[in-house]
């Protein structure tokens, strides 16, 4: 034996006869392979096999070595060609005659592989690093998702590489070959047997994000293009790295093993790609406690040796790949950040820090990457390079219908009538599960409704199964599971030793939720146990949290919720590069699962079955802790963690909570990534529990849009990322006519480089007419308006919008125009009309008798002549300001005025203008104007904070208001009152581009009359710029634009003969164009500990006043707040000192002119910080550079009202007889009072000792300063959080003291 293992070639040959027979022993089946050992144990040929001896030979790769053990490579093939006839399998015997030269020659000829060598294998099997899998009793069975036909693997195997010399090449043969029988099946861990995964392939949907931000669906074919070719060419010298993000159970591990079986066996479309891939499993890595190299590290993983290695990665670095498996099982330290760029590959360091090195480039710079994680942020800054995001979003519908229909079809009629269980099936991981329920004969179908009650339901068909007769109690058996489970979460550990696990796990041999595998050291092996899959790890942890005492499950649980809020928090101002905070960020977005796992647990249906069933006790006031925590941060985080605050409030499944919390959000803002079907279904189930969303935007497949359609109908505003338009929108607009909820339709395409088509369709319904929107190559936009009762007007512009006969030819589309019924309002805004088109126009005008407005963009000023005189036959008359016409069947306040309308060789058409005197005479006063400070009058109860200003006026002349910077021109003595109102979202929709360029007054004088106004504007002024900018006048729900008598640096110049609402307005596209801005600061007190500052980035122009009177609670921190801002640009705030919590990182600027004006950027401090530093960056550029801001310094804000003052001190006072009656948990209070020597021990011990009723009057009676009032007041909020949210809201009762 020794001779063996010391011969090379010896090895060579044993290796290849163990594979070979232990291929052939595949084939033969279960029942087969029984009558072979049968036969085997009764040879009457020496040696003699013992029956005890046989039986434990539990696989074929055992099989294989006990024949070549035992009979050496000369007799392994003959003693196994006679058993094999002697079984009857003579096909087998004449195939293994054939592969081994009628059984003479030991060494197997390449040909061998012809069979279906790939027919299964796993993403979820946990194999050794080297060497055949001994000791197996448990392997973790999950969604398979590749299988293969036969391929003529000899001829794609044989091509090794041309770059390596001969003896690297048979190096790299051997390599492909042990990675063929590494992967090839996998485990039931209910049934305890290996598997063929050939037939159950079903490859996921896999998303790939572009430079652009579009998404589209690839192959894992296509995904490894990716790595090998990028813009038709190698890129050498520009390396890519592939990111495959996925969420626990989508098959991210399959599909880097399936990249490693199909290069194995040649099957990558360019076979020349790579010529050595390496898988670096981190889970298996992170079980090496010492300092390694890199040669050393990739020996572990491999059956290759540190020569071999280190010869080969010397000859075609560019050529190798390295696949990063499990990205988040790695601790990342310190170490990881202050590593040098350069290092040497056998410079020696921890295996994470040797993983990170190849990430960021340190080692082996010219290789390509692709690295497999749930999170993905440390990822993209860790990896140095080009990179591609890509993202597998679970199986599609017709994905778990095949999969199922293969092996279950009579049960999938039970999971098809169970909808809800039907889309958890998209999961993959949730999809194996329930076939393996199936496999078993267990009931999959009732009451299973969420993915706790899945995890539940199998644990009880495993304990039913496999638990009778153990040592231990269920509850006990649960309990230390879920305590070396939570021990795995916390110290990012998912692989456990034998040591660790026998203290806490009594006879884990025996357990069905554990696996055991031997794991490959230096000089021996060493048994590893893993949970059966990562998420039984997440669910027994939350498990263990709900069984563990009441007090102590309370502070696990507020731990928990603490640290993922605090990642959540500290993710919005992480830096670009590295640190230690993406640790505390990532280990927050791993801890999530834990906590939808707690919401699901304390489903009241699931305390009484699935608790009760094993006498199990749990912590009740988890549910309580859950949801204050969701109420919460539903309000704090509407849009980045929204998605996973649906899916806990789905885990909870109680409906009014759910509509209690979405009632409250003004906007769910989803459309960041597509949304995956589990994501829709849970979509689906917290819209159907509250009766509307304000404003709701997604990104979905039209697949996924039939699913949500009678649910979405029910938001008030709807924005739509799509692949692509579909017919399910004509149901949107059907139900935007009849006027119920929906009244705003925005669908949005995510490609943009699509020819003739823009990928924006808007529609909207006001004062029962209903507007479409889209926009093509040969114009910006256009612009449909007709009553609402035509919706089929509309629908025929939608229907055409997706034919593609819309958009090419504007000849055609005036013509098509004229068809559509009950047309009012059209405009081709961008649509560069000539002269040439002016019949046309009058024709569509003629012939559509119910419209009444059309907007052109002419290129010339020969098509106002051509249509002035015509028009006036008609009683149209046009307005021109800009390069946009607008003509009006209402000729009551239009005049002709020729604005810069430029002809297309650059001559200019100049118009005289009716009141340039007036602008001049504008111009002139301005120097005399007079300041003054207006009277703010109290609104009512609706409007309390919202500001009336009154001034009276004492003479004619030019006045100036020192808080709006409004300026009246008067002709008179007079009163003015006037307020800032809110601009109706809807009333400039049909106008083009318009939007918004500052507050909307409504203005009123008595007494006197106003001539002129001047309103102040943002915009940084130019003579490029100037004639952007005009003045929305609002009447009586109609809209009309008013040409400026003059812009200046500051104001915008108008005449006015009638008062009402009077409002700045964008004529022009702003997009990329900075604006003067200001930055405001706020501040309140949130508890005795905490405060927050609040900063806000808004238009230079809009009142500091109408901003601090809608912030009246808090303190106003005057600073210098001048700078420039790009609307819809990202800026970020730089806060010191560190340690100071930003939410969010990163906010896009957008101009709000009110009424509601929110913070753009959130500070959390401690009470004590008296002092910060504040700056707003554009990307690393400081626009508001670095200021020093002082929180102790007395504000001119308004003091807040005394009901809105920190309660801490008067709270125990003001309700003492509420909390006597009321408060149950005195014993945990008292406690922690005790511990924190705020109360002596007798004084616990008298209230200990005194009767339910009187403890409370005891403990309210000890409370002697303010300062154990306070702290008495913050152990009720956590103790009693409902009851103190009842006193604070209601009214106060008398005090007993």
């Amino acid at each position: 034996m020794n001779m063996v293992m010391t011969d090379p070639l010896l090895l060579e040959k044993c290796l290849s006869i163990k594979e070979l027979l232990s291929h052939i022993f595949d084939d033969l089946g279960i029942e087969n392979q029984k009558k072979f050992k049968i036969i085997l144990c009764d040879r009457k040929k020496k040696p003699h096999f013992k029956i005890f001896t046989v039986d434990k030979v539990t696989d074929s790769t055992d099989l294989a070595d006990l024949m070549v053990t035992t009979f050496t490579l000369k007799d392994a093939v003959p003693v196994t060609l006679e058993i094999l006839e002697a079984i009857g399998c003579n096909q087998l015997a004449v195939e293994l005659r054939k592969r081994t030269r009628d059984g003479k020659d030991t060494r197997v000829k390449p040909e061998l592989y012809t069979r279906d060598y790939l027919s299964s294998y796993s993403e979820y099997e946990i194999p050794t690093l080297q060497g055949p899998d001994r000791g197996v009793k448990h392997r973790l069975s999950r969604p398979t998702f590749s299988g293969f036909g036969k391929h003529d693997w000899t001829e794609r195997h044989r091509k090794l590489p041309q770059g390596f010399p001969s003896e690297s090449r048979e190096i790299v043969h051997q390599y492909k070959l042990s990675i063929i029988q590494k992967y090839k099946n996998e485990w039931s861990f209910l049934s305890g047997q290996k598997e063929s995964l050939s037939a159950l392939y079903t490859e996921p949907v896999i998303i790939q994000k572009n430079k652009n931000d579009i998404f589209k669906i690839i192959s894992v074919d296509e995904l490894v293009d990716c790595l090998c070719v990028e813009g038709g060419s190698f890129q050498y010298h520009d390396p890519v790295n592939v990111i495959l993000q996925g969420d626990s159970g989508s098959g991210k591990s399959f599909i880097a093993q399936k990249i490693m079986l199909d290069w194995a066996s040649g099957m990558f479309y360019n076979r020349d790609c790579f010529d050595l891939v390496f898988y670096l499993r981190c889970e298996e890595l992170m079980c090496i406690s010492e300092e390694i190299n890199l040669i050393e590290l990739l020996s572990y993983s491999c059956s290759l040796t540190s020569d071999q290695i280190s010869q080969m990665l010397q000859q075609s670095p560019e050529k190798m790949l390295f696949i990063i498996d499990g990205f988040d099982e790695l601790r990342l330290t310190q170490d990881i950040y202050d590593m040098s760029p350069n290092t040497d590959p056998l410079q020696k360091a921890p295996p994470e820090v040797i993983l990170c090195g190849l990430m960021r480039r340190y080692l082996i710079p010219e290789s390509k990457l692709l690295v497999t994680t749930r999170t993905k942020n440390t990822v993209n800054k860790l990896v140095k390079g080009q990179q591609r995001f890509t993202e597998i979003m679970g199986f599609s519908a017709s994905q778990v219908d095949g999969y199922f229909q293969k092996f279950f079809r009579k049960e999938f009629e039970c999971v098809r009538a169970n909808e809800t269980l039907l889309t958890a099936c998209s999961i993959p991981v949730i999809c194996r599960i329930i076939s393996e329920m199936f496999r078993v004969g267990a009931n999959v179908t009732s009451g299973l409704e969420t993915t706790t009650s899945i995890y539940a339901d199998v644990v009880s068909t495993l304990l039913e199964h496999h638990c009778q007769g153990l040592s231990q109690s269920v509850p006990t058996l649960l309990r230390s599971l879920g305590q070396l489970a939570e021990r795995g979460m916390l110290e990012h550990q998912v692989l456990f030793d034998e040591k660790r696990v026998n203290e806490t796990v009594s006879d884990p041999d025996g357990s069905p939720f554990l696996c055991q595998f031997l794991f490959k050291r230096r000089i021996h092996q060493k048994t590893m146990f893993s949970f059966m899959h990562l998420s039984f790890q997440e669910f027994f942890t939350a498990l263990y949290y709900v069984l563990l005492d009441e007090e102590e499950s309370q502070r696990k649980v507020r731990e928990l919720l603490h640290t993922v809020e605090r990642g959540w928090a500290l993710s919005r101002w992480s830096d670009k590069d590295f640190s230690m905070t993406d640790e505390e960020v990532r280990r927050a977005k791993l801890l999530q699962p834990v906590i939808l796992f707690l919401c699901g647990l304390c489903k009241k249906e699931w305390i009484h079955s699935f608790f009760e069933k094993y006498n199990m006790v749990v912590s009740m006031n988890t549910q309580s802790q859950i949801k204050e925590w969701i109420n919460q941060c539903s309000q704090r985080y509407q849009n980045e963690h929204m998605l996973f605050i649906l899916h806990c409030l789905y885990e909870l499944h109680e409906k009014s909570f759910v509509g209690k919390v979405l009632e409250g959000l003004i906007l769910i803002d989803l459309s960041d990534i597509p949304l995956k079907r589990t994501d829709c279904w849970v979509l689906k189930y917290c819209l159907q529990c509250c009766e509307h969303i304000r404003n709701l935007k997604l990104h979905v497949t039209s697949d996924d849009l039939k699913m949500l359609q009678p649910e979405l109908c029910r938001c008030k505003e709807l924005w739509l990322m799509m692949n692509h338009i579909s017919d399910d929108v004509d149901g949107f607009i059907a139900a935007a006519g009849k006027g119920k909820i929906l009244h705003k339709l925005n669908i949005k395409k995510p490609e943009t480089h699509e020819r003739g088509f823009c990928p924006e369709i808007t529609v909207s319904v006001r004062d029962k007419d209903i507007t479409f929107s889209f926009s093509s190559l040969v114009f910006t936009s256009l612009t449909l308006t007709c009553p609402s009762s035509v919706v089929s007007t509309i629908n025929s512009a939608v229907q055409l919008y997706r034919s593609r006969h819309l958009g090419f030819n504007l000849k055609e589309l005036l013509v098509f125009l004229k068809s559509l019924s009950g047309l009012k309002k059209v405009c081709l805004d961008g649509s560069h009309l000539s002269y040439t088109f002016a019949p046309q126009i009058l024709s569509l005008i003629q012939a559509c008798p119910s419209l009444t407005e059309l907007r052109i963009n002419p290129i010339d000023g020969y098509m106002l002549e051509s249509l002035k005189d015509s028009l006036k036959k008609i009683d149209w008359t046009l307005t021109v300001w800009g390069n946009s016409v607008l003509i009006k069947a209402d000729g009551k306040r239009l005049t002709v005025e020729k604005l810069n309308i430029k002809k297309e060789k650059s001559e200019s058409i100049k118009g005289e203008s009716c009141s340039s005197s007036k602008a001049e005479s504008s111009s002139a006063q301005s120097s005399s104007e007079d300041v003054f400070t207006p009277e703010l009058l109290q609104g009512d109860d609706v409007d309390k904070h919202k500001n009336t200003y009154r001034f009276v006026c004492p003479h004619a002349g030019q006045f100036r208001c020192s808080l709006t910077s409004l300026v009246f021109v008067m002709e008179g003595e007079g009163e003015v009152l006037y307020k800032t109102v809110s601009w109706d979202p809807h009333v400039l929709v049909g106008l083009g581009q318009m939007q918004p360029a500052g507050p909307l007054y409504n203005i009123d004088c008595f007494h006197g009359s106003i001539s002129q106004l001047h309103f102040q504007h943002c915009e940084i002024f130019s003579e490029e710029n100037k004639d952007g900018l005009a003045v929305a006048h609002l009447v009586g729900g109609n809209v009309e634009i008013v040409q400026p008598l003059k812009v200046t640096e500051t104001h915008v110049i108008i005449d006015i003969s009638e008062l009402s609402s009077f409002g700045l307005v964008w004529i022009k596209s702003i997009f990329g164009i900075p604006i003067r801005g200001q930055v405001l600061l706020f501040l309140r007190n949130l508890t005795l500990e905490r405060k927050i500052l609040n900063i806000h980035l808004l238009p230079e122009n809009v009142p500091v006043s109408e901003v601090k009177s809608s912030h009246g609670d808090k303190k106003y921190i005057e600073t210098s707040s001048k700078c420039h801002l790009i609307p819809y640009q990202k800026y970020s705030l730089c806060c010191q000192p560190e340690k100071c919590e930003v939410q969010p990182t990163t906010e896009i600027f957008e101009c709000n002119f009110g009424p509601n004006y929110h913070p753009t950027f959130e500070v959390f401090l401690d009470v004590n910080i008296e002092e910060v530093g504040l700056s707003i960056l554009e990307g690393g550029k400081e626009v508001w550079n670095r200021r020093r801001i002082f929180l102790t310094e007395p504000s001119k804000g308004v003091e807040p009202p005394e009901h809105r003052r920190i309660p801490e001190t008067e709270f125990v006072d003001t309700h003492g007889d509420k909390l006597i009656q009321k408060v149950s948990s005195v014993m945990p209070i008292a406690d922690s009072l005790k511990s924190k020597n705020l109360i002596t021990v007798d004084i616990w011990r008298k209230i200990n000792a005194a009767k339910p009723q009187d403890k409370m009057r005891d403990l309210l009676d000890a409370l002697n300063s303010s300062r154990v009032k306070a702290e008495v007041y913050k152990l009720l909020k956590e103790n009693e959080p409902h009851l103190v949210a009842d006193l604070e809201s209601g009214p106060s009762g008398p005090s007993p003291q």
